[in-house]
């Protein structure tokens, strides 16, 4: 065991990985979309303390355990040398040696695609309602769907390419209506309704329905 790591497994919630980091200033608990729990502990907090206080939380940890469950996940991601389905294709997880696991893999087969297409269809958006933008970014993130800087620079998860097209589009779009009304007043949702045909409500709600890293046994063409 590690001196700045420590697991520990509870009934009912499985692994905790307790993990020490000297830049953090307090206890804080994530579940990742794997269902995976990490304790950060401080560099002064005891391990002990760091327990008491994962306890403490134990209810609020089972309740968005069970919520993500309740989702369908699967419990683990693909195993090398089965098939991963992007937009109607399928492509053979493959192990290279810059991937230290299958999660690496997938992460790296999606960027390829991501990189293939969502600069041009970001470009075609922009051009059709009007849209500029400074820059764009396609990478990992495991929180969040996208996002557009203060200098209206997207940034673009290449997960996208694992939900229906439609919803993408519209992740797109979002990023975009940002680049004119940064926060989420009535005026950004005004001009979100105008690009989407008054749908944005609608794809909001459909979007929540699909996670990053999350795995059903079907994948959206």
């Amino acid at each position: 065991m590690k001196k700045s790591q420590n697991i520990v497994k509870y009934s009912g919630i499985g692994e905790v990985k307790y993990i020490q980091n000297p830049r953090a200033r307090n206890l804080t608990i994530r579940i990742n979309q794997q269902g995976e729990v990490r304790v950060t502990v401080p560099r002064l907090v005891s391990w002990r303390r760091a327990e008491a206080f994962f306890l403490s939380k134990e209810a609020w940890v089972r309740k968005k355990l069970d919520q993500r469950n309740s989702k369908g996940c699967r419990d683990s991601v693909p195993s090398e040398g089965e098939l991963l389905r992007i937009r109607g294709r399928e492509h053979k997880i493959t192990l290279k040696e810059s991937d230290s696991n299958c999660e690496d893999a997938i992460w790296r087969i999606l960027r390829k695609e991501a990189l293939d297409h969502l600069p041009g269809r970001v470009s075609e958006l922009a051009q059709e309602h009007g849209y500029s933008y400074t820059g764009l970014k396609v990478r990992k993130m495991k929180t969040r769907w996208g996002s557009c800087t203060a200098r209206k620079s997207i940034n673009l998860n290449t997960w996208l390419m694992m939900i229906p097209e439609l919803l993408s589009d519209y992740v797109i779009l979002h990023e975009l209506a940002h680049t004119r009304f940064p926060d989420h007043g009535k005026k950004f949702w005004k001009e979100l309704d105008r690009t989407t045909g008054g749908l944005s409500s609608e794809y909001r709600k459909e979007l929540r329905k699909h996670q990053i890293m999350c795995f059903t046994g079907e994948n959206s063409a």
